[in-house]
């Protein structure tokens, strides 16, 4: 079995692991595995490529192609893998399984996490009528009916997907990300180095961590901090890297922002406690994304027991799960006003922050790691 994504993340390592848990042959073609508490299991082949690199427009798509090229030589002179499952990053990575399958007779299966190329209208780099646009669709049509299943992270974006698969909706199947609740956890604030260091025993601490894309809302987040200035008790972490993150410093520079604190990525070791230092966590998805993207750092954000504060459209599957779990409050992009509003109350009251704060360590257990094994049947199913 052949397993494909650029930039392996804790979960699907956890798909990996699964899947060598049925099969004694996996490889994993990759760029960089990122560490988390379960580590990739040894029996797993791996095949380094070019690290996913998103510090701009220009790195991210110059990596997605030399990844893809390799990718493609790889696919076309390997021993023949007895099933593939290709992850839509790169995004063009399903392209190029769906071209050698039809030449070498393979079966894969398709694992979406952005939709392309609706990202790339809602991004604002292409138009709905542009030749890329169209021909892109196009594209799709074939590569996902060539598909054995595909598998989507919510029903908002199996509806998204399905105008792709409309005469076979069956094929499209949902399995909900999660989260390791063990690795994931709160921490006392007087217990956590992360807090001690960088000095927030006595803040309400506001956290976005991941990446910063350009496709996220954070400039609502920076306009909050600066509303929220004279508030001394609040405090802004932005964790991450991303194409946003060199206009976002700039903002802070600009507006000569004290309350704000930018750092990178942490690693596995401190990742836990920096999450845990937060009272509020944001987890942001653009206008047009609703049905396109699905963060993970959601399920993150509610297993270290932090309030979530979406910035999302009213109509998105996070805004729904936010408000049917009540782990949190959600706020539409570009209303930097009532995100400084909804967090003065946050801070002000309490006993509500902790009843969100609560309900969303809770909320965390629905989503279990078991959940990678539906991979398995899946693909072991007809």
């Amino acid at each position: 079995m052949l397993l494909v994504n650029q930039h392996t993340v804790p979960i699907f390592v956890d798909v990996a692991n699964a899947c060598a848990a049925s099969s004694a042959d996996v490889t994993l073609f990759t760029g960089h595995i990122e560490p988390g508490k379960q580590p990739l299991n040894p029996a797993i082949k791996i095949v380094k490529s070019k690290f996913y690199q998103r510090k701009s427009s220009m790195t991210r798509v110059t990596s997605w192609l030399i990844f893809s090229t390799h990718y493609f030589l790889y696919l076309i002179f390997c021993k023949k893998p007895s099933k593939i499952l290709v992850v839509s990053n790169p995004p063009i990575a399903p392209m190029i399984t769906s071209w050698v399958a039809g030449i070498r007779g393979l079966t894969y299966y398709i694992l979406i996490y952005d939709l392309y190329p609706e990202a790339l209208l809602q991004a604002g780099f292409t138009g709905s009528n542009s030749w890329l646009y169209r021909r892109w669709q196009k594209i799709n049509f074939r590569t996902f009916e060539r598909a054995t299943k595909i598998f989507t992270l919510s029903e908002s974006m199996k509806k998204a997907v399905s105008v792709y698969a409309s005469d076979n909706e069956s094929k499209i199947k949902v399995i909900y990300n999660w989260v390791d609740t063990g690795y994931i956890i709160p921490i006392e604030k007087t217990d956590n180095p992360f807090v001690l260091k960088n000095g927030l025993q006595d803040k309400v601490v506001i956290l976005y961590a991941g990446n910063m894309g350009l496709t996220h809302d954070l400039e609502s987040l920076l306009e909050s901090a600066d509303l929220l200035r004279k508030n001394t008790s609040l405090y802004f972490v932005f964790i991450g890297d991303g194409g946003k993150k060199q206009k976002l410093m700039k903002m802070k520079e600009e507006k000569k922002l004290t309350n704000v604190l930018f750092l990178p990525f942490q690693d596995a070791a401190q990742f836990p406690n920096a999450m845990a230092a937060a009272d509020i966590g944001v987890v942001t998805l653009g206008l047009g994304a609703e049905g396109i993207s699905v963060p993970s750092k959601t399920y993150v954000t509610m297993a270290a027991g932090l309030c979530l504060m979406a910035i999302a459209p009213l109509d998105s599957e996070l805004t729904r799960l936010v408000n049917h779990h009540e782990v949190g409050v959600a706020v539409e992009p570009g209303r930097a006003m009532l995100l400084s509003e909804q967090i003065t109350f946050l801070a002000s009251h309490p006993d509500a922050l902790n009843k969100y704060k609560e309900a969303a360590r809770n909320c965390s257990f629905l989503f279990s790691p078991e959940n990678a094994f539906h991979y398995v049947d899946e693909m072991a199913s007809p």
